[in-house]
């Protein structure tokens, strides 16, 4: 197994230069590898069951869930089937995957508000095999003269995946059994999954194959409030072009940018996956070229916090024949360089470092600078350095314990605390911690206060509430909310240490690993769940979500997606040729986000009372488990928001149901 290895490239006192240990290649052509090739014959059975599932005609196009409004929240199953009337009573979030045929006349309908995104699904199937599909949406007006462009719209295909167990599974996540629904499909050879978002049309689609294009719509701030209409057209070769009237309501609320999200979003980023999948050296100018593009869509998202390495692999876990390796695919090279000088002594190099924070805050990142880590994931700490003496690469290797370990990070962080006031950026900078227990961090603590004592106040921790008490910023696994395994089993309960840290104003968010089994955003989680995380923040009151990855992709996501944790729980983008591909599940998050901050504008103005604020919240998460969420749940929360003094809506039979149900 090959180990990775320390890289960086540095500048040395006197002008030397060396090369460390990476694996230096040549400039190599970008090429987007090939998105899984599904099956091309499934078997028999499995067409039967489609067809079964399609109203009549060769050509069916159907709006998923049947309502335009909440199409996006489910992943549309690549082989529908058919549902029996004891299926759907015992589960009525079936109903959300029959289809019935849209007609031409049915207009599509979206309501939105200013300055967020819309998206929507339209999926159509054929008894035969069609090609040269197009989807496009042409301009929409108003009868005040206003004006949707057509610019102002993204049509993509959805792609699926092929689903892949992980070793996570079988130690301590959820099988993925527990996890799955209605969206997965196939004939287990593989099963496959939606998920990435491609921009173009499509070349063909294969008899009984569902096949769902996804339309964002981006509603500009200063739009007139007002109800705008167009159209989409559909075209394939075989069957020519259709039709179908479009309209979306502009409501007179504003969100802020992204920039001004009050949402605590934080994922942790890894460029060196970026400089690994596309095959680029380390710290180039390509390299850096693409870390951007994958630094403007997280914080497009608004995305708060910069992650930062300051040792190579913080995360590393035991391996094969007793060797160590990251816990993900690639690794996470280090951004600060450690050399020993020949009297003993340590200096560090940050140039790394220093241009990776300035480039996170010219595209929009602006909150802390979070440093990881002191401390050991699962193994000792391995941090490899360039050794003056013997003008080699050599590695220490570290545990909290060691007599080394405290004399080695008091010279770091003295040196680390004096560059970062230098670049002014002291203030900003937080220790990172990862679920580490307290008596693991009562030491580390005193190694701080000997160094760098200011750190003390700006300590980022996710792991358990018994971290409380030292992190400024604590991020809190979602497994010991309400509802969840660990509920209860915590050495202090969640709702008391949230209660605790709002009266201190200290920041708390929750996290999502490869566990829970609901809800989360793996791959193969139910679509509505994604956008369900970010109305459990306001339901718990947290300031927002964190998840420890981003980018972690492996060398072929798209067809071999899984290294060592649970699908997507690494990633919520894949690698394209250009930049990040997103997802359903990074659209939706960001919608969840939008909603989150549309509460937080209607909650300012006092246009809705407490009592409807609440009940929002309640629709919105009265359901965890998106197998059986009704996806009405999260547009009636959102109706409430922005018709306050209409409950109309709730009144119809299906409202009543879910009153009863609730």
């Amino acid at each position: 197994m090959r180990l990775l290895h320390f890289s960086m490239c540095l500048s040395v006192l006197l002008g030397l230069l060396f090369l460390s240990s990476c694996n230096i290649r040549p400039k190599a052509k970008v090429l987007e590898k090939p998105i899984f090739q599904e099956t091309k014959n499934p078997p028999e059975w499995l067409k039967l069951n489609v067809n079964e599932a399609l109203p009549e005609g060769d050509w069916v196009t159907w709006t998923p869930t049947g309502k335009f409004s909440t199409s996006s929240l489910i992943k549309v199953p690549r082989y529908p089937r058919k549902y029996s009337p004891k299926e759907l009573k015992e589960n009525p979030a079936l109903k959300d995957f029959k289809i019935s045929l849209l007609d031409t006349q049915d207009t599509l309908k979206l309501t939105g508000v200013r300055n967020e995104q819309i998206s929507a699904q339209l999926a159509f199937a054929s008894r035969k095999g069609v090609s040269a599909i197009k989807v496009k949406v042409n301009d929409l007006m108003s009868l005040d003269g206003g004006i949707l462009w057509e610019k102002n719209c993204q049509v993509r295909v959805v792609k699926y995946l092929p689903v892949a167990r992980a070793r996570s599974e079988y130690v301590w996540s959820p099988m993925m059994e527990e996890v799955i629904g209605e969206e997965v499909s196939g004939s287990m050879n593989p099963n496959v999954v939606a998920d990435a978002l491609v921009e173009g049309g499509l070349e063909s689609l294969d008899p009984y194959t569902a096949q769902p294009f996804w339309f964002t719509f981006w509603i500009p701030k200063k739009t007139k409030p007002g109800i705008y209409k167009g159209s989409i057209f559909l075209e394939a070769a075989e069957f020519g072009e259709r039709k179908y009237p479009l309209q979306i309501e502009i409501k007179n609320e504003i969100v802020p940018d992204s920039d001004e999200y009050a949402f605590h979003l934080e994922l942790w980023t890894n460029p060196s996956a970026i400089a690994e999948y596309y095959k680029l050296n380390y710290w180039s100018e390509t390299h850096w070229d693409y870390i951007e593009k994958y630094l403007e869509d997280y914080a497009s998202r608004g995305g708060k916090t910069i992650t930062t390495t300051i040792i190579h692999e913080p995360w590393h876990k035991p391996w094969l024949d007793d060797s160590t390796r990251s816990q993900t695919a690639f690794g996470y090279k280090s951004m600060v360089a450690w050399i020993k000088e020949k009297e003993g002594g340590w200096r560090f190099d940050y140039s790394i470092f220093d241009r990776y924070v300035k480039l996170s805050r010219e595209v929009g990142i602006k909150g802390s600078i979070n440093a990881y880590s002191l401390t050991p994931f699962l193994t000792k700490q391995k941090i490899p350095y360039w050794d003056e003496a013997s003008e080699s690469q050599k590695e220490i290797y570290l545990d909290v314990g060691d007599p080394d370990y405290a004399p080695t990070w008091e010279a770091f962080l003295t040196s680390f605390k004096n560059h970062l006031v230098q670049k002014g950026w002291y203030d900003e900078t937080y220790l990172g911690f990862d679920e580490k227990p307290e008596e693991v961090l009562k030491t580390v603590m005193s190694v701080i206060k000997n160094s760098a004592p200011e750190f003390l106040e700006r300590i980022v921790v996710a792991g358990h509430t018994e971290a409380s008490s030292y992190a400024d910023n604590l991020s809190i696994s979602y497994m010991f909310f309400p509802g969840q395994p660990l509920e209860g089993k915590g050495k202090i309960p969640v709702d008391s240490a949230l209660r605790q840290r709002q009266a201190r104003g200290k920041a708390t968010t929750f996290y999502l690993c490869a566990e829970p089994a609901h809800p989360n955003t793996l791959t193969f989680s139910p679509a509505v769940e994604s956008q369900l995380i970010p109305w459990l923040a306001l339901k718990y009151g947290t300031d927002g979500y964190l998840r420890w990855a981003y980018n972690n992709w492996t060398s072929d996501p798209f067809n071999a997606p899984v290294f060592l944790h649970t699908q997507g729980d690494d990633y919520y983008v894949y690698p394209g040729e250009n930049g990040p591909i997103s997802s359903i599940r990074w659209e939706l998050l960001k919608e969840g986000i939008e909603d989150y901050e549309l509460f937080r504008t209607i909650k300012d103005k006092g246009t809705a009372s407490e009592e409807t604020l609440q009940e929002a919240i309640e629709f919105a998460t009265r359901n965890q488990d998106g197998r059986y969420k009704r996806t009405t749940d999260i547009t009636q929360a959102r109706e409430l928001l922005l018709k306050p003094n209409d409950t109309s809506f709730l009144k119809t039979p299906k409202a009543q149901e879910m009153a009863h149900e609730k």
